[in-house]
This record gives structure tokens, sequence and C-alpha cells, in this order.
């Protein structure tokens, strides 16, 4: 596969809107695929090396997960579908790794099945920076309404996040949730 033919896969994540803000009320512009990657890197970034962990591998890791995301509907855990969703993610990602050009497709399809086992630290708090992403998300749609979505999602969220950054933040958020 060339990069051309690569770009076309980035490209739709850039345009896929998140489904969850729409259907609780989040009007005007939303989160896409793309946003939310860019939000979750960077936070892996910065969380990653307050942790002690390789920030590069890491934002890697929630890159791939992303981009094969836009192969995936966005399912949200009130469908039917989503006790199904890591079994489609596993099937886009067979499709998709095989398109990708050959000089990063063993690095990409390594970081992706450590993602989707969530076994080691790493890929673990990979994937709480994906969920700090949504978190404060709803945060600050939530400052930006007027009316606490937030509440919902720290509900869902908060026991998952078992970094020592990450329960800082969800401290911090916790005291500032005025809406």
């Amino acid at each position: 596969m060339d990069i051309m033919d690569f770009y076309v896969s980035i490209d739709k994540i850039k345009h896929i809107e998140r489904s969850g803000w729409k259907k609780i009320g989040v009007r005007g512009t939303r989160d896409t695929i793309a946003s939310h990657s860019f939000g979750a890197s960077l936070l892996a970034w910065v969380v990653a090396e307050k942790e002690g962990f390789d920030s590069s591998r890491m934002m890697k890791m929630l890159l791939i997960h992303d981009l094969i995301m836009a192969h995936v509907k966005d399912y949200m855990p009130i469908h039917e579908e989503y006790k199904d969703k890591r079994k489609l993610e596993n099937m886009a990602a067979k499709d998709l790794l095989s398109r990708i050009p050959d000089e990063v497709r063993s690095e990409f399809t390594m970081l992706f099945e450590e993602y989707q086992e969530e076994k080691t630290e790493f890929s673990i708090l990979a994937r709480e920076c994906d969920k700090l992403d949504t978190l404060l998300q709803s945060y600050m749609y939530s400052k930006r309404l007027g009316k606490d979505i937030f509440s919902e999602f720290l509900d869902s969220y908060a026991c998952k996040i078992k970094s020592k950054t990450g329960k800082e933040m969800i401290k911090k958020l916790k005291e500032d949730s005025r809406f």
C-alpha cells in the first residue's frame, strides 16, 4: 500500500462524529474520532511522562486504535452491538492492517494487539488516557452547555482510572464540577 492509499483512512476519521455526543444533546460542533484521537494522544504524552512510561509508544498505540475505530461504527454502551465491539474492532484491524505500508505494519499490528489484550501496564494506561479524553470532553461540554453531562461519565469512568496522575485529575474535576 502506498501512503496516499493509507491517507484515505486518516481522512476518514476527520469526518466521523462520535455518536454519543449527539445523543445526549450536544449541539453545534461535536467531537470527531480525529479530535478525540488528538486529545487522547496529547493526554497520553503527558500522563505517560508523569507515570514513567514511553510516551511516543503510547501515542502510537492510541493513534492506531483510533484509526481502526474509523472502520467500526461508533457504538455506545447502550447499543446492542456494543457487546461485540472488540470483535468488530479486531475484524476491522485485520483488514486495515493488511493495507498499512510495509515499513510500519508489524509495529502497528503489535501495538494494536497489545491495546486490545489490555494485559500490560502500558496498554491499561493507554486505555485510561482514551477514557480520560472522553471524560474531560464531557466536562468541557457540561461547561459549554451549562448542564451536567459530566456526572454520568464520571460514574462510568472513575472506577477505570488507576494511575496516580489520572486519580489526581478526577479529584480536581470533582472539586471543580459546578454547572
